[in-house]
């Protein structure tokens, strides 16, 4: 799936809404840009974590003269998938049926809300 296909799926859960999809995509993808850029996290419990990491600097070789390289310190995005979303990747956690795979209904519940069909808030220990 790429981009155009991942709004064309967004449009369509929301009402067929082309434009609106890519205005909720693009400034979607900008905040998280700007945001991991400016050296903060974004933390999207149940799916994961959007951070920028250190490289520290190293020394490197050249393949061709076998020269060392110093390489200073690099950053680079990352993105560390959540617990809910590795157990659905794993194929511990079955998607839900008739719902978001992805929306919380309240802070305290994993990203599907349920977990083999109870409520995490019913159960009982």
């Amino acid at each position: 799936m790429n981009k155009a296909d991942l709004i064309a799926e967004l449009a369509d859960r929301m009402g067929g809404d082309h434009q609106l999809a890519t205005e909720a995509l693009e400034n979607t993808l900008d905040i998280i840009v700007r945001t991991v850029a400016s050296g903060e996290s974004i933390t999207i419990m149940g799916f994961g974590i959007f951070e920028k990491r250190r490289r520290a600097a190293r020394v490197a070789r050249n393949p061709h003269t076998g020269e060392s390289i110093p390489v200073p310190p690099t950053y680079s995005p990352a993105f560390r998938p959540g617990q809910y979303f590795k157990s659905v990747i794993q194929g511990s956690e079955p998607l839900p049926e008739g719902r978001l795979a992805a929306k919380r209904s309240s802070s305290h519940q994993a990203f599907g809300g349920l977990r083999n069909g109870v409520a995490q808030h019913d159960k009982v220990s």
